[in-house]
């Protein structure tokens, strides 16, 4: 029998027992707690870091600056891509796949020097970046890609690459001045930014960006995690921007320009073309015997004093004021005039007596030009210089374009309109006498000059667009329709015969400019230079050549008559033959009407038919029915042409033809 003292003290012995491990318990869990707490709340974002580099892995994707295209889409300046290629060794090491395909890559490939990163990876376990290679070109880039993604089938970044673009520009010495260059500026110390140019201008759309992007995976590292960031699709390239700028004609301008440039010994030769209806500028050309200034885009860097290319601007803006008509006529005397104790004389002694207004034209009359000033006031006059443009930059969209220099008609002198009515006495930049003599013949309308196109993404979806815009009206189509009949006939027969094309019909203007410096104008050294349109009755290309200083034994051999307006000929004839102009006097054809002899029978073409002696819009009409791409060189009649004559047909895609 157990006594209640017995009873009493178990019990006793069992409650003290109760409350020791009840206190040991409370004290655990307060530990716990405390732990929790720590780790939790006040260490929580350094576990959390701990966390996330276990199972985060974080890099960069740098895109492509953007290119820069003609109006087809050749580009002119464009990426050429190196990598560098480099490793996560927390992944590869360890993994045997990974290490495997690591040793391929050297053998076959590039030179990592495996064996001895074999060693090293161990102490790198805890590294997320190693470098394995740099400057290996895009070919081999895609070689090893395709290796560890297909053989391997490593997919979560063991080994990945960094790209680091070289900018390249085709045919630099051509279009750099257009185009331009980019490199590092104090702004831009990490990468290159444009400088010059369109690279300039159109830096905000062309720059590539770097984004940041995380892969997630489970603790082993082994598997990739989806998350919703791998549905959003960011781009990091730079959009692409279309110039203006028409290659085939950019390639005509240049050739012919140059050549004149070497024939004159010129110190500088430059060329342009726009569309006069628009403001479009298709093609520009520069050459200058100073390596120096290739780079200054002189078409609106420098500035001329244009000389007698500026008259018609002055006439136009008399027969708009009503101050004088194309019949109207000025006696020139003996070829010289007396204004403000000031001589001034016709470049030509041949050029005397009674001149008609499209006579002081024709004749490239200085006197002519001095009686027209005469009637105006010195507000008239610079309202149109206004209207014209020309107390303003065009606002074209290039970097650096000068401002006229030009000043308020209240500080000149006496002599400075009648100088300025033939060109003297006013500097402006060819983009500007282009942008103005446009007006002239267009219709009477200043357009602003543009030479980007549009901008489009990689996808082609376009961003923006460029679309002419109309500055003011200068004036009426009927005094625009009268410039056009009398520049028609200073080509015809007059100072600008050079510039003439058998059968059609070309408009223009001479000038032969004398070269202001600190001591006055240099004696025998001109601005040879022409400005020309067609067709006349209906201008689709207006084009600006100026030559500074060439030489020649006969000094009227360096007069814009016989320097620049022979080269407008050669340009012209080429853009004739290129886009297949018909002559002036015939009517032109839309396609559904014109006829060629593509097919003598009615049955279909089943073999390659011969092609040579055809224009490339007839060979564009025979094989553009049968679905089939043509490539064409050159400029003319087709002069050579693959595949052969006689080849099946079903076996052609692409047809090369060579023009000559």
């Amino acid at each position: 029998m157990i006594s209640r003292d017995s009873e009493k003290y178990k019990y006793s012995n069992f409650t003290t027992r109760s409350k020791n491990l009840s206190r040991t318990c409370l004290f655990f869990m307060l530990i716990l707690i405390t732990r929790l707490y720590q780790v939790q709340v006040i260490e929580h974002k350094k576990y959390e870091k701990t966390l996330v580099d276990q199972v985060e892995a974080t890099y960069s994707i740098m895109g492509n600056r953007g290119k820069i295209l003609d109006f087809r889409g050749k580009p002119l300046a464009y990426n050429s891509n190196l990598y560098t290629v480099a490793i996560d060794p927390r992944r590869v090491y360890k993994f045997e796949t990974a290490m495997n395909a690591l040793e391929e890559i050297d053998k076959n490939h590039i030179k990592i020097g495996y064996r001895a990163l074999k060693k090293k990876l161990p102490s790198l376990s805890e590294s997320k970046y190693k470098i394995i290679a740099k400057n290996v070109e895009e070919d081999k880039k895609e070689e090893i890609e395709k290796l560890i993604k297909e053989k391997y089938k490593l997919k979560h970044n063991e080994i990945f690459f960094q790209k680091k673009g070289n900018r390249e520009y085709y045919r630099k010495e051509i279009f750099s001045y257009l185009v331009g260059i980019t490199g590092f500026t104090k702004k831009s110390k990490d990468s290159k930014t444009g400088i010059f140019g369109v690279e300039r201008k159109y830096e905000k759309y062309l720059r590539a960006r770097t984004i940041t992007k995380k892969d997630i995976f489970t603790r082993s590292r082994f598997m990739r995690l989806p998350t919703a960031s791998d549905e959003l699709e960011i781009s990091a390239n730079g959009k692409n921007i279309y110039l203006t700028i028409d290659y085939f004609l950019q390639y005509i301008l240049n050739e012919e320009v140059k050549k004149q440039f070497d024939n004159t010994r010129a110190e500088m030769g430059l060329g342009l073309i726009m569309d006069p209806n628009t403001g479009r500028i298709l093609a520009t050309s520069i050459f200058n015997k100073s390596p120096q200034k290739n780079l200054k885009n002189q078409i609106i860097q420098s500035q001329y004093e244009p000389g007698s290319t500026f008259k018609p601007l002055i006439v136009a803006a008399g027969m708009e004021e009503g101050l004088i008509s194309p019949n109207d006529t000025f006696d020139v005397g003996d070829g010289k005039i007396v204004r403000h104790r000031h001589t001034i004389r016709e470049s030509s002694r041949h050029t005397k007596g009674i001149l008609s207004t499209e006579e002081v034209l024709k004749k490239s009359s200085n006197v002519g030009m001095v009686l027209i000033s005469d009637k105006f006031s010195n507000e008239t006059f610079e309202k149109y210089l206004e209207k014209f443009g020309l107390e303003d930059r065009t606002k074209v969209d290039l970097p650096g374009e000068l401002k006229p220099y030009m000043q308020h008609y209240n500080k000149w002198d006496g002599l400075k309109k009648n100088t300025m009515a033939f060109g003297q006495g006013i500097a402006i930049t060819p983009i500007q006498l282009a942008t103005a003599f446009s007006s002239v013949i267009n219709g009477g309308v200043l357009y602003q000059p543009y030479v980007v196109d549009r901008i489009a993404g990689d996808d082609g979806v376009v961003i923006r667009r460029n679309t002419p815009q109309k500055v003011r009206r200068v004036i009426s189509p009927k005094i625009s329709q009268e410039m056009r009949s009398m520049l028609e006939h200073v080509v015809a027969d007059g100072t600008g015969k050079n510039a003439a094309i058998d059968g059609y019909r070309i408009g223009g203007k001479t000038g032969t400019a004398q070269i202001s410096s600190k001591g006055g104008y240099l004696r025998g050294e001109y601005l040879a230079s022409f400005i020309g349109f067609f067709p006349a009755n209906n201008p689709q290309y207006l084009m600006l050549f100026m030559f500074l200083k060439p030489q020649a034994d006969i000094y009227y051999k360096k007069f814009g008559g016989s320097v620049a307006a022979p080269v407008f000929k050669e340009v012209a004839k080429r853009i004739i033959k290129y886009n297949d102009i018909l002559p002036g006097d015939v009517e032109y054809l839309g396609d559904s009407e014109m006829e060629f002899p593509e097919n003598s029978s009615n049955e279909p073409l089943v073999e390659m038919p011969d092609l040579s002696g055809k224009s490339a819009r007839e060979v564009l009409k025979i094989l553009g029915k049968l679905g089939i791409e043509v490539k064409i060189s050159g400029t003319g009649l087709v002069d050579s042409q693959w595949p052969k004559k006689g080849t099946a047909l079903e076996k052609i895609n692409k047809v090369k033809i060579h023009l000559k």
